[in-house]
């Protein structure tokens, strides 16, 4: 039997043996995530994958094992564009460490590859939902934004317009708010609803980002091409900012317009030079009608 006097040396030991297996522990897994930092930085990707590998190993559970997963699947993603395994990763992150802020940045990376890559749109808005559960997102108006527009690559014509106008009732401003009425415009147009797409669009005509411009202006001259209203769709294509691309533009599109204006008072008929599909009737929603009755975004 241990000595009285002798138990508390023994425990003092003990405690000094399991804090040195710690630090050792912690010192070999700083090492490593610093040398797979600089093979990351230095382009070294496979060793980068490797170090990462190693430390997940070492420490499955561990401080440093959610930013391991995570690094391997952004090189697999965005160095070495290997999708599959990239997606297997960050799901593999999502699932073992729910709760990480580095599961955030997973499922945002994997909203936009299934989104606009792999093109499962399903997957994608499965993704932004779960990211939408999120207490105190600060971009939570730009994943609903991005949540609508896979709706609207979708074909579901009524239910982005549902969230895009309560994004806009929802006071959004800069460059955000000129995508979502980019996006109502458009939505009006493939449910040929031309009158009700010049709002949106006219919105947008003099905003500060030039691409933004150069979209509205394009869209609002195909709405009154739609419309019959020759003169003002001249009016229109007129405003695309003063360069030497536009100003070829303006004139090759003028004088289409000006045959498109012939060809409509000599009864020939007129061909359009963006045709969009039609909406079924069935999933029609006018901004009317939401104005009157405004309901919340809807999630999937």
């Amino acid at each position: 039997m241990m000595p009285p006097h002798d138990q508390p040396r023994r425990v003092g030991c003990r405690l000094l043996l399991l804090v040195a297996l710690i630090s050792g522990c912690n010192s070999g897994s700083r090492q490593l995530k610093d040398r797979a930092e600089t093979d990351w930085r230095k382009g070294k990707y496979s060793e980068a994958i490797q170090a990462n590998e190693e430390l997940y190993r070492l420490e499955p559970r561990g401080r440093y094992a959610p930013g391991a997963l995570l690094s391997i699947a952004e090189i697999l993603y965005l160095n070495q564009r290997q999708l599959k395994q990239a997606i297997e990763f960050y799901d593999k992150l999502t699932q073992e460490f729910p709760d990480s802020p580095e599961t955030m940045k997973a499922r945002k990376q994997l909203a936009g590859i299934y989104a606009n890559e792999v093109v499962d749109l399903n997957q994608a808005i499965l993704q932004y939902d779960k990211i939408l559960q999120a207490r105190d997102l600060e971009d939570r108006p730009e994943i609903l934004f991005l949540r609508a527009d896979a709706y609207f690559k979708q074909g579901e014509y009524y239910r982005a317009l549902r969230e895009l106008i309560h994004l806009e009732e929802s006071g959004v401003s800069g460059h955000l708010a000129d995508q979502v009425e980019l996006k109502i415009g458009n939505i009006y147009q493939v449910q040929k609803k031309f009158s009700e797409s010049i709002a949106p669009f006219r919105k947008v005509i003099a905003a500060s980002c030039p691409e933004c411009r150069r979209r509205a202006v394009l869209s609002l001259t195909e709405t009154y091409e739609n419309l019959l209203d020759i003169d003002k769709a001249i009016e229109t294509i007129r405003l695309l900012d003063d360069t030497p691309e536009n100003t070829q533009m303006i004139e090759s599109e003028v004088a289409r317009l000006n045959r498109s204006r012939k060809a409509v008072e000599t009864g020939a008929g007129l061909e359009l030079k963006y045709p969009r599909p039609a909406e079924p009737p069935a999933k029609t929603a006018t901004r009317k009608k939401r104005a009157a009755s405004p309901t919340k975004s809807a999630k999937k």
